[in-house]
């Protein structure tokens, strides 16, 4: 009896080992972790080194809302009309809103050839020109497709509202996988900042 259960003690351990070197296994095969971040323009950058000179505006962003199904770090792709994925191993490299913000900031000012740039909250004291107010109401796409970009925004000066839009971007990715689809959502924020800062441009050259 003392061997039997010697026997099934080895057997026991020996059925340990292998699960464990299985799980092991499995756990090393598993993918990484991608991450990503939008980017500013190139051509918002071109702008600035051919025009010499600066419209000294005081631009406010924000505040900036995105649609609720945005809120999560996993990349969302867009499989049908009313149908979403969030990718597993492709995600943000932090706040999506935040990184959002920033690239507007970034090529709105660009656009504008102004330093004064300004994020929402601002304090008391900064005069601000003209505000620009935005709320994303879709932004996904499909990896080898296009990327959509659809927006509300407005520009206020005085807190009055002096241009109130809907626009509506597609973007086609040059190349394929999540890569190719956040530099297409990066060109499709371009548009959207070229759009709004063509409206303050409009406005001020009257």
């Amino acid at each position: 009896k003392k061997i039997m259960l010697t026997k099934k003690s080895f057997v026991l351990i020996l059925a340990n080992v292998v699960l464990a070197l299985l799980i092991g296994g499995c756990i090393g095969k598993s993918q990484p972790t991608r991450f990503y971040t939008l980017t500013s323009t190139v051509e918002a950058q071109k702008l600035v080194k051919e025009s010499s000179a600066s419209s000294n505006l005081a631009i406010g962003i924000g505040p900036v809302k995105l649609a609720d199904y945005l809120a999560k770090s996993r990349i969302v792709t867009r499989i049908a009309e009313n149908k979403i994925d969030q990718a597993e191993f492709d995600q943000w490299s932090g706040s999506l809103k935040n990184n959002i913000i920033n690239v507007l900031a970034d090529n709105i000012g660009s656009f504008l050839n102004t330093e004064k740039i300004f994020v929402h909250p601002w304090r008391s004291f900064i005069s601000i020109d003209y505000q620009i107010i935005v709320e994303i109401i879709r932004f996904d796409g499909e990896p080898g497709n296009q990327a959509t970009l659809e927006a509300r925004w407005m520009v206020l000066k005085d807190k009055s509202i002096i241009d109130n839009k809907r626009s509506s971007i597609q973007e086609t990715t040059d190349t394929d996988g999540y890569a190719g689809l956040v530099a297409a959502q990066s060109r499709a924020l371009g548009k959207l900042s070229l759009e709004i800062a063509q409206s303050i441009s409009a406005v001020t050259m009257k």
